[in-house]
């Protein structure tokens, strides 16, 4: 995906970084992986501890314009690695990391590169018999990610301006910031309804006590399966969207995996064996819409990075899915 906040290295730039972590070996090759939305990223093999492939991700420059969320992005994922190295999931083990901008005018790591295909490029080839396993499986992967308790609620950053005592303060600063990005992008979006519609759900949201770590970005483009035989998930990655919050925010934006959380009972079995069985009232879904809503303003806001025809998609798309949660949130 061409995207104006993608650091575009040179691949003697990506030799050079390659050389002062891993100095005794050699590359023999290296490839651009253009998947991604945001970030740039290589798939660099070679040899002693690079001959399985390693993945170098490099994050938006300093001068990129970024949307308020997205400050020191790269820093998140880091850390988050960090927090689920020893956690039930299977995660790439993270190599290397600089986050000086010494050397490069970003952040940038290397993870082990992680084998398989993912989720979404084998939607239509899984066995209707292989699904029920792999539900549980990514059931104990969500678990294993909202086992992890945070110190405070909102954004992972050392900026304690992200940081909040209750979630229903920062998740209320979180859409106050993306909507601001809205407005400095001159997005013509329904602000007055969306601020009703938080004040009118505040309580909701305050009733979350525990502050624990979400993914929000936990999609079937992120997890990897041993094709062809799709029985087994064999890796789960990029963590740059996490926050402390309510973990059924991740339920909401599981796209492709999750259409309905409630109806998936193998999933929520995976998910019990890790974190407890999970009981659903109606506050609960009032802020699953509210989680729905926020992810759809950022899809919408953060098209500005993309080609217009791409964008003009993007935008009509979310405007209806916006519409249609705020009629239900503000009735």
């Amino acid at each position: 995906m061409n995207s104006i906040t993608k650091t575009n290295l040179s691949i003697e730039t990506i030799r050079h970084l390659v050389k002062l972590h891993f100095p005794k070996e050699e590359v023999i090759s290296i490839v651009e992986l253009s998947e991604g939305m945001c970030n740039g990223a290589w798939k660099i093999t070679g040899t002693g501890c690079l001959q399985k492939g390693v993945v170098m991700k490099a994050g938006p420059s300093n001068q990129a314009q970024m949307l308020t969320y997205e400050k020191d992005k790269l820093r998140t994922e880091i850390f988050v690695y960090g927090l689920l190295s020893d956690r039930e999931i299977p995660i790439p083990k993270l190599l290397a990391s600089d986050i000086s901008r010494s050397e490069v005018p970003c952040d940038y790591f290397f993870v082990e590169w992680v084998p398989g295909a993912t989720w979404l490029s084998c939607l239509y080839q899984i066995p209707a018999e292989n699904r029920p396993g792999l539900m549980r499986q990514l059931g104990r992967c969500f678990g294993a990610i909202h086992s992890v308790e945070g110190g405070w609620f909102g954004y992972i950053k050392e900026d304690v301006r992200f940081q909040f005592d209750t979630w229903g303060e920062a998740f209320t600063s979180m859409m106050t910031d993306i909507l601001n990005d809205g407005k400095r992008h001159g997005c013509l979006l329904p602000y007055e309804k969306m601020e009703q519609a938080l004040a009118v759900h505040r309580n909701r949201l305050d009733a979350v006590k525990t502050s624990r770590l979400v993914d929000f970005d936990l999609w079937a483009g992120n997890v990897f399966l041993n094709a062809p035989d799709c029985t087994r998930i064999t890796g789960v990655i990029d963590f740059e969207q996490c926050f402390f919050g309510d973990p059924l925010a991740d339920f909401t934006a599981a796209v492709h995996l999750l259409k309905n959380v409630e109806s998936e009972r193998e999933f929520l079995e995976g998910y019990a064996q890790i974190r407890g069985p999970l009981n659903f009232a109606e506050d609960d879904r009032t802020r699953m819409d509210l989680y729905r809503l926020y992810m759809q303003v950022i899809l919408f806001v953060e098209a500005y990075r993309f080609d217009e025809a791409y964008a003009e998609k993007v935008r009509e798309r979310s405007g209806r899915k916006m519409e249609a949660l705020l009629e239900k949130l503000t009735a």
